[in-house]
């Protein structure tokens, strides 16, 4: 198939994104569910390009809710951290096509028609996410503290940084200020750290925001990355 008629739904630079993602890999998926969203970790399959992705479904016990809301039509949320030298993290949406349990658990979705991808290094620095500045009181107050919000919502939210040896590891419960751009002005969100997770030269911190809620709204209603 000729590259220019490779994808009719997503741009070459997304379509490029999700073939990084091999059989095997984790993902997140976000389920659509009547009361709130269920989120759960499995393993990508594969996809026929334009056409639909596979996600290993367990047919175990344990699974039964999970598969009980995966019926056809139903709205998922798929993220996954690509490895690689510049670090992303990609989501998009999907709807349920089929949930197989014969010859083995197997989920197929539709085809996404939009990527969005947030740079986690700073080899890469053009992306959809959110970026922001912090201010705590471990890091230096003459040095800009720059990370990337990868997964948020009106509680909380994700946010990771690049490892650096002048930047000090904030210890749960720490307060932290989130600096954002705003039509040009700054507007600051603060948050108290609730987790963090190193992996390899990413510390990833879990924030619970601890600032007015329209503060909050004002942001999730501002910016396009998949909460």
């Amino acid at each position: 198939m000729p590259e220019q008629m490779q994808s009719k739904l997503i741009s070459s630079e997304g379509l490029a994104s999700l073939k990084t993602l091999d059989p095997g890999d984790v993902v997140d998926l976000q389920i659509a569910m009547p009361a709130a969203p269920k989120r759960v970790k499995t393993e990508y399959v594969g996809m026929l390009v334009d056409e639909c992705l596979l996600f290993h479904i367990p047919n175990s016990a344990k699974w039964i809710t999970v598969r009980d809301a995966l019926t056809v039509g139903n709205e998922v949320v798929v993220r996954s951290i690509l490895e690689g030298d510049t670090g992303q993290v990609i989501a998009f949406r999907v709807k349920v096509l089929k949930l197989m349990s014969k010859p083995s658990g197997l989920l197929v979705t539709t085809f996404p028609r939009r990527i969005e991808s947030i740079g986690l290094r700073s080899a890469k620095r053009v992306q959809l996410g959110i970026s922001v500045s912090l201010k705590s009181e471990v890091y230096p107050d003459d040095e800009t503290v720059s990370g990337i919000i990868v997964d948020i919502s009106p509680k909380g939210c994700k946010v990771a940084l690049q490892v650096k040896p002048n930047w000090e590891i904030m210890i749960d419960e720490s307060k932290v200020f989130l600096n954002y751009a705003l039509d040009s002005e700054e507007v600051s969100l603060q948050a108290k750290v609730k987790n963090h997770k190193l992996e390899k030269d990413i510390v990833y911190y879990g924030l619970a925001f601890d600032c007015d809620e329209k503060l909050v709204n004002t942001l999730l209603s501002r910016h396009t990355l998949i909460s």
